[in-house]
């Protein structure tokens, strides 16, 4: 029956809730439902207590002619079982954005990474240091604030033997991004940048994945808003 199965993912989630949380038994689902820091579990927040009220119909009301007075159709199982897997199983920043990062470093010529921006039309990159770990971030505004700094009277720019170094002076906002571990959900990742908009008006670079969130690790690929707003349209 239908019933069955929408009551053993729902009981399901509900003990992955309580755990996650620390609740006592007697804490309702609903309680759990809003208190609970899980990323997913935010964002799904109306879905689940509706499923709540769902539960409370078929468990609480008397069976007529031995059937539940709530039978739950095929899509509410399935919507439940694919709530249980992404609370509990959620989709992860690695493999998920895994790439090489390409980059430059202060001193390299601007020349080579603007072909490569153009090739594979990314629209920033990162500035490594001497160890190869990221100290700065420029984006196509960047790079077109410094041209129009180079904008010269007949109109004409010359770009030949400039260092990534003569952007620098031209980032807007300095270290306009963050690390993440490999473990970071989708879900998560997706709330960082929404967090950073709603408290500094603007957008994170980037999003840079690493081993376990720290800057002095191996760059595992990189996620921008634009990554992972196409992502979550999908999920």
């Amino acid at each position: 029956m239908n019933s069955d199965d929408f009551l053993d993912y729902y009981n399901k989630i509900d003990l992955f809730l309580r755990r996650a949380g620390n609740h006592d038994p007697e804490v309702t689902f609903a309680q759990k439902v809003k208190t609970s820091s899980n990323a997913v579990v935010k964002r799904y927040k109306n879905e689940l207590l509706s499923l709540g009220e769902l539960r409370n119909a078929i468990v609480h009301y008397p069976k007529i002619k031995n059937k539940v007075i709530a039978e739950p159709h095929e899509e509410v199982v399935l919507q439940v079982k694919d709530l249980h897997e992404k609370i509990t199983n959620p989709i992860k920043v690695i493999p998920e954005f895994q790439h090489e990062v390409l980059g430059a470093h202060e001193d390299d010529f601007i020349n080579n990474i603007l072909l490569e921006m153009g090739k594979r039309s990314f629209s920033q990159f990162p500035v490594f240091d001497k160890n190869g770990f990221v100290i700065e971030v420029i984006s196509t505004n960047t790079i077109a604030r410094w041209l129009s700094s180079q904008l010269e009277s007949n109109g004409t720019i010359i770009v030949e033997k400039v260092k990534i170094k003569a952007l620098m002076d031209e980032i807007e906002f300095r270290e306009n991004y963050k690390f993440i571990s490999r473990n970071t959900s989708i879900y998560t990742a997706y709330d960082i940048f929404i967090e950073h908009i709603n408290t500094y008006k603007r957008n994170l670079d980037a999003l840079f994945i690493t081993s376990t969130g720290k800057r002095e690790e191996e760059l595992l690929g990189l996620v921008t808003i634009e990554d992972i707003a196409a992502k979550m349209k999908l999920n």
